[in-house]
């Protein structure tokens, strides 16, 4: 029976509550990385291939080439991987291999493909889930919440009025997420709430700009304290996190204003930072460059304002919803630049030919990889895929001869680049015994530091004020 077939025997609630405690443990005995999760790597689907029959080593090799899977950092699949994963598997006891060089799944092989594929299903059920709109926005208003409750609370200890400035303005955030984005999506006026988020974004560039001159002009000084330090580092680990995901899940739904309001994100993302700078600065008496930061993100942002403005304005036919670049829109960028670079690399192949590699790869991820495959991003395929190439063109990596695509110097080192970064992560994925240990120090020192620093923190205020 295909793989595929067996999601017809899991019920809702099967793929709610996933496989138990013993199949998730299973699972991740036989794979390497992080989290040992089947859709980090590509054995995982390597062992697919084989339960639905595809057993010639030479025909395993093949189909091993096309797979295209955007939850990983893997660039694309050689043939040399696929003996490694050959060698893995015999290693591992989940392969055998016959005589007539054709390879078998053993029973714990065939069982290990099923607990993974209920798990790429249990797992993808639950990311869709979180990558919805209205899980964006509540996730959104209960950050928000948090953050602005901290600002204003934080600031009324310390007198700072930088500090409840910056929380009163998340609770603007949090207004306008209420307003626009939800009445954007009930009323299917996606474009105006997108431009109304773009022109609140440019507004609060002009009040940072005249807020930034005021401060330059009257030189107002800034009290760095830890508790300030504790709130900037906390402001841009929640304002990453929302823009990664409000850019994620605007992209793979198309919605606008979620788009526009990553850009939101991005910009409370860089005045944390520039926060940062300041207060930094701020302990050696140098108030100015607190002001100078302000203003110069303030211009960023009211510049990339003008252009998303200019964009939303188009008429229907003309507008590309692709040209609102977002955070998310990296994954798959790198993914596609990686495959593409690396299949032209490995074979002589026409722009036709490798839209065809590319679309039997994406559809072979979907297959085994669930969600994983795409990163729920329904719409990617052949079409996205001619966009890229035609950006790779123009970028000067890939050149068009005779029709066909070769790679410039630019492309080689491109690749060799993306390459490095892959057997670095592959190098550290491999686990043999110690690096588990060594995380689990580091993170036991990172919390040990945070709960010293939060206990001395008056003593550590006095030594900045004195310094």
């Amino acid at each position: 029976m295909p793989l595929e077939d067996l999601k017809s025997k899991y019920s809702r609630k099967d793929l709610k509550f996933g496989p138990k405690g013993e199949g998730q443990n299973f699972v991740k005995k036989y794979y390497d990385g992080h989290h040992r999760d089947p859709h980090e790597d590509f054995l995982y689907g390597f062992l697919c291939l084989i339960y639905d029959g595809v057993q010639d080593i030479e025909d395993l090799k093949s189909q091993m080439r096309l797979f295209f899977l955007s939850a990983t950092k893997q660039v694309l699949i050689e043939d040399n991987d696929t003996e490694e994963y050959i060698q893995k598997a015999n290693r591992k006891k989940l392969i055998e291999i016959k005589q007539n060089n054709t390879i078998e799944l053993t029973e714990t092989g065939k069982k290990l493909v099923e607990v993974s594929y209920f798990w790429n299903l249990h797992t993808s059920y639950w990311m869709r889930r979180l990558f919805s709109k209205t899980s964006v926005i509540l996730i959104s208003a209960i950050f928000l919440i948090i953050l602005s409750s901290l600002k204003i609370f934080t600031g009324l200890q310390l007198g700072s009025q930088g500090m409840l400035t910056e929380g009163f303005e998340n609770l603007t955030d949090l207004i306008k997420i209420g307003l626009i984005v939800l009445l954007g999506m009930k009323f299917k006026k996606d474009k105006l709430a997108s431009i109304l988020i773009v022109l609140l974004m440019m507004f609060t560039g002009v009040t940072l700009v005249w807020s930034g001159i005021e401060d330059l002009l009257i030189k107002s000084p800034i009290v760095p304290t830890i508790e300030a330090y504790f709130i900037s580092f906390i402001s841009i680990a929640i304002n990453t996190g929302l823009m990664y995901l409000k850019s994620l899940v605007g992209r793979t739904s198309g919605n606008l204003s979620l788009l526009s309001d990553s850009k939101d994100s991005e910009l409370n993302l860089m005045l944390s930072i520039g926060v940062l700078i300041g207060l930094t600065f701020a302990i050696f008496k140098i108030y100015f460059v607190d002001s100078l930061v302000g203003i110069v993100i303030a211009i960023l942002v009211f510049k990339e304002g003008i252009e998303i403005i200019l964009e939303l304005s188009k008429k229907e036919e003309d507008f590309d919803i692709t040209s609102i670049k977002v955070f998310a829109d990296n994954i798959y960028e790198n993914r596609l630049t990686g495959y593409i670079l690396g299949s032209i690399r490995r074979d002589s192949l026409s722009r036709k030919i490798l839209i065809e590699y590319f679309t039997k790869g994406l559809n072979l991820g979907r297959m085994y990889y669930e969600g994983f495959a795409d990163f729920f991003y329904d719409e990617l395929g052949p079409a996205t895929a001619e966009k890229h190439i035609d950006k790779l063109i123009e970028g000067g990596l890939i050149e068009n001869i005779n029709e066909q695509l070769v790679l410039t110097n630019k492309g080689l080192k491109a690749f060799y680049r993306a390459k490095v970064k892959e057997f670095r992560q592959r190098s550290e994925n491999v686990n043999v015994g110690g690096p588990a240990i060594i995380k689990s120090a580091s993170c036991i020192i990172f919390i040990v530091l945070i709960i010293l620093l939060i206990i001395f923190a008056p003593q550590i205020n006095s030594w900045l004020l004195n310094l």
